[in-house]
């Protein structure tokens, strides 16, 4: 998909995410210290993003997700090696394959993407992919509202990452 079409399916989405109703009723202030991965994909699909659970290595809950094509992951932490837990922070993550190992150019780019926008982190993994996250604490409390625009936030993220890399030598 190019470059452009990439663009306009990110922009699709975050209008969506910006329109769609939480999942939770007008008025109501639930707080989130942590969150399960079943819920969490509920979440995620309310949103408009499609969702998947599993478990990591270690036992926690691992969600593969999908926004405008470009496929992500969200790590649970705090989470106790238990794949029913309520975990206590996430990291969005998304990875794109450089087929030919990280040049000076990618380097710099992430560099850049570091320099230029306040959320997300931008680098090249110990397996030569352009990768980005983005974590999110509940430990200490946050309202659905805060969670969603946290999502509509990483989309951002996205949307920022991919329009700053030559897309002729990245793929996901």
């Amino acid at each position: 998909m190019g470059h452009f079409l990439k663009s306009l399916a990110i922009a699709a989405l975050t209008a969506l995410l910006l329109s769609a109703p939480t999942a939770r009723a007008e008025g109501d202030d639930e707080v989130f210290n942590a969150i399960t991965g079943e819920d969490l994909v509920a979440l995620l699909q309310t949103q408009g993003i499609a969702a998947s659970l599993t478990q990591d290595g270690y036992g926690d809950p691992l969600i593969i997700a999908e926004a405008g094509n470009l496929a992500f992951s969200v790590i649970t932490y705090n989470c106790n090696g238990d794949a029913n837990a309520a975990c206590g922070r996430l990291q969005l993550a998304a990875q794109f394959r450089l087929p030919d190992g990280a040049s000076e150019t990618d380097i710099a780019m992430m560099n850049a993407y570091n320099q230029q926008y306040l959320f997300g982190r931008a680098y090249i993994d110990p397996y030569g992919s352009a990768t980005v996250d983005y974590t999110i604490n509940l430990s200490h409390g946050v309202t659905e509202d805060n969670l969603v625009d946290n999502l509509v936030i990483w989309i951002h993220v996205l949307d920022n990452f991919v329009t700053g890399l030559n897309w002729s030598s990245v793929s996901t």
